[in-house]
């Protein structure tokens, strides 16, 4: 998933429906594909079958490591029947399926692109199978589909991060990757039905793994502000990534002082009573990345991208990451253009992976902007994530 060096070799597939580019994920990206070292200690010559009500009463992990699995629902092939409700390609190249009982209760399965899976993976014939029979019968696309079909799956339990995913199970369980799956309806040919537009704040777009964001495009920097009741940046401290080979010194100088002083803010003080603490909030240190990265023609960086670029930099030791209360400030130079899932009308964003098992949350800001513009965006997007880092809260 993440052990690629900073020159990166991306898989790049051209969505002629949408004009995106589609490529692989990062967050527990061997665990999801089956190139971690447990993988071929799982027995795919047997399964257990459960139902949507089991997966759900199991008790979620207090925490997920990024590279190692989780006994006994990461160690076990599954069996399990449903109704096939909604369907969509991520932008990570998945499957995104969700599957539901009788009793309404949901759950997420998810199949990868195989060009997504290294060739050591146990799972790749499973996975390569059950995509063509997913293929053969519908048509995923970077729009969400509903449908109705009853369907029977097998593939490996797994526990996904919860960021507003669409049919996520409450505690987080999915099955992923899903190796074989059995259209068990009579009919054939059932149509493709996109779903109705879901009402998303203004502020808020789908990201590119199924999970949402929230972004910030301009006016009110700060503006009011709902405690969504999550967890909070308790001791913020910030770290600074200049991505991009665009970057004067002094350029950096000045949005670096800029950073410094963005808590005098007075709202940044209204933050104590949710218990975060914003006087001082120190900029620990300052790193400037290479972007790497060209997407086909487009050269366009995603949300992905962005992940990558901060997984591999602590990789190789770029970054030490050891405390969630550090938050990631990534700036973007002028040169590169960037999207987060479809949208491009966006001027800061915030959100959450985990490179390790330490959560990393981060700002990402676009280049390009005046020094007035940057900072209001800065503002906007830093006072957002130190309440609300996993970038999912509604506001």
């Amino acid at each position: 998933m993440r052990r690629s060096g900073l020159v990166l070799g991306i898989l790049v597939m051209f969505c002629s429906s949408s004009g995106l580019y589609a490529q692989c994920g990062v967050e527990r990206w061997s665990i999801k594909t089956g190139t971690d070292s447990q993988a071929p200690s799982i027995n795919l010559s047997t399964y257990i079958s459960t139902t949507i009500y089991n997966f759900w009463s199991s008790t979620a992990p207090s925490s997920l490591p990024a590279n190692s699995r989780i006994a006994p629902r990461e160690l076990n092939q599954y069996r399990v029947s449903g109704t096939l409700t909604k369907y969509k390609r991520e932008t990570d190249s998945d499957y995104h399926v969700v599957i539901q009982d009788g009793s309404g209760r949901t759950m997420i399965v998810e199949i990868p692109s195989i060009n997504c899976v290294g060739g050591g993976s146990p799972f790749g014939s499973g996975i390569s199978h059950a995509r063509a029979q997913f293929d053969a019968r519908l048509t995923a696309t970077s729009t969400m589909k509903t449908a109705s079909i009853p369907v029977t799956i097998k593939g490996i339990g797994f526990w996904d991060f919860i960021h507003g995913q669409t049919g996520v199970a409450p505690n987080g369980i999915e099955v992923h990757p899903v190796l074989d799956i059995v259209f068990n309806s009579a009919k054939e040919g059932e149509p493709d039905v996109a779903e109705p537009t879901v009402s998303l704040p203004a502020d808020m777009v789908e990201d590119d793994d199924g999970g949402r964001v929230q972004v910030y495009r301009g006016g009110d920097a700060v503006g009011d502000i709902n405690f969504h009741g999550g967890p909070v940046i308790e001791h913020p401290r910030l770290r600074v990534i200049f991505a991009g080979a665009h970057w004067s010194e002094s350029a950096r100088n000045a949005i670096t002082e800029t950073i410094r002083s963005i808590n005098a803010d007075p709202q940044f003080q209204s933050l104590q009573r949710y218990g975060v603490e914003t006087w001082g909030m120190p900029v620990e240190a300052r790193h400037l990345l290479p972007r790497s990265i060209q997407i086909g023609a487009t050269g366009d960086m995603n949300d992905l991208d962005v992940q990558r670029l901060l997984s591999t930099a602590v990789d190789e030791g770029r970054i030490q990451h050891i405390s969630s209360d550090v938050l990631s400030i990534v700036l973007l130079d002028p040169e590169t253009t960037a999207t987060v899932g479809q949208s491009r009308d966006w001027l800061s964003y915030h959100s959450q992976f985990h490179p390790t098992d330490v959560a990393m949350p981060y700002v990402v800001v676009r280049g390009g902007q005046s020094p007035e513009a940057l900072r209001e965006s800065l503002v906007a997007s830093v006072y957002r994530a130190l309440v609300n880092p996993a970038g999912d809260g509604w506001f």
